[in-house]
């Protein structure tokens, strides 16, 4: 949910290349973060050089040059430009570029079919293009956890910058995650109920990508409503950020990972995977709220419970946990498919025609 912008990223290393190419997807989107997750582990573990890359990427590298001359390439190459009446320029043709200049990667994780002739004309010895959910389950019979970027370094950073936001906060941070709600009154009732059992609190509400305005602004308010009939001025901060509206303004400061990390207590509210696993990530156990998934297998580990279960006028009831990380486990598993596939290139003619076959399978992952 990160909506940071972040340019290309390489790091000079002797193993594979490893491009994570998300295209036209949201960056702050829960799958893009899981393969750039995926994708920056294994370079890392292969010695390798990771790249990472938006549409947007490309467009700022390059049509912004395409009529300087004295760029590099621009005389032999120069980039494409939307023809008339054309809505978008050739992404492919930019991606076919940018591969030129920086190398041909072995790895290659992307959602996106459209680039296939990019994609294939670099030969890459592995294709990624599951969904985060399929990644679990195919590779690790996963239906609950996915991957994402989430590291200890990334989270102690964001944390900093969060506890620098807001130095005023006092009593336990609840950090309400939200994609959508229901019954906004009674959650919001239960919610400041709880909170009453503490000198001081404060619930800082944190808006998705997938959260619609209008129940970002209603829980406020109820929350709002709820703190006041119950008395509880000056001793409850209700507090937030709304992920669509802070798109507006380029510089505002996306508090999600660092709420993570300062949180005491999580609640989610809503379906989401991502937002699930990332809390785990942070050594935060979370409770749900209007999820349709069970998670009887996180349940009895002390992973998840139910906000419906949790007691109205008491405490919150989770702690600290050991982080749970899946990423690592999905990122073994495909430098194993790698390395498979690179002694299958080292097996002869055999071997390149069993590549070739595999590299079929392999494309088409995810579709």
């Amino acid at each position: 949910m990160q909506a940071a912008k972040e340019a290309p990223q390489t790091q000079k290393k002797d193993g594979p290349m490893v491009l994570v190419y998300i295209g036209e997807d949201d960056p702050s989107r829960g799958d893009s973060h899981g393969l750039k997750g995926i994708g920056q582990r294994m370079a890392q573990k292969l010695n390798g050089k990771f790249h990472y890359l938006e549409d947007d990427d490309l467009k700022r590298m390059y049509l912004e040059n395409a009529h300087d001359v004295t760029a590099p390439g621009a005389q032999d190459a120069p980039a494409p430009v939307p023809e008339p009446g054309k809505k978008s320029v050739d992404m492919d043709k930019l991606l076919k570029r940018y591969l030129k200049e920086n190398g041909k990667p072995e790895i290659v994780l992307s959602r996106f079919g459209q680039y296939n002739d990019a994609i294939k004309s670099a030969k890459p010895l592995l294709i990624v293009r599951d969904i985060n959910e399929t990644l679990s389950s195919r590779l690790l019979g996963e239906k609950s956890l996915v991957s994402h970027h989430l590291t200890p370094e990334l989270l102690k950073a964001e944390g900093e910058k969060f506890r620098a936001q807001h130095p005023d906060f006092q009593g336990p941070l609840i950090g309400v995650l939200m994609v959508d709600i229901n019954g906004y009154s009674s959650f919001a009732e239960k919610m400041v109920s709880k909170c009453a059992a503490y000198p001081q609190a404060t619930i800082f509400l944190c808006g998705s990508r997938r959260t619609p305005n209008y129940d970002y602004d209603n829980l406020k308010e109820e929350l709002e409503k709820a703190a006041k009939k119950k008395g509880l001025e000056g001793r409850l901060r209700i507090d937030g950020y709304n992920f669509l509206r802070g798109l507006k303004n380029k510089d505002a400061f996306n508090p999600y990972v660092g709420l993570l990390d300062a949180a005491d207590h999580i609640v989610l509210t809503g379906n989401s995977q991502s937002m699930l696993s990332e809390p785990l990530a942070a050594g935060k156990p979370v409770i749900l709220h209007g999820s349709f998934n069970q998670y009887k297998k996180l349940k009895r580990k002390g992973l998840v419970m139910d906000f419906g279960k949790c007691a109205a006028d008491k405490r919150f009831e989770t702690g600290r946990i050991k982080p749970v990380n899946i990423t690592e486990d999905i990122t073994d598993k495909l430098i194993k498919d790698f390395k498979n596939a690179q002694s299958t290139r080292r097996g002869g003619p055999v071997g390149w025609a069993l590549r070739a076959t595999q590299g079929v399978k392999n494309f088409f992952l995810g579709f």
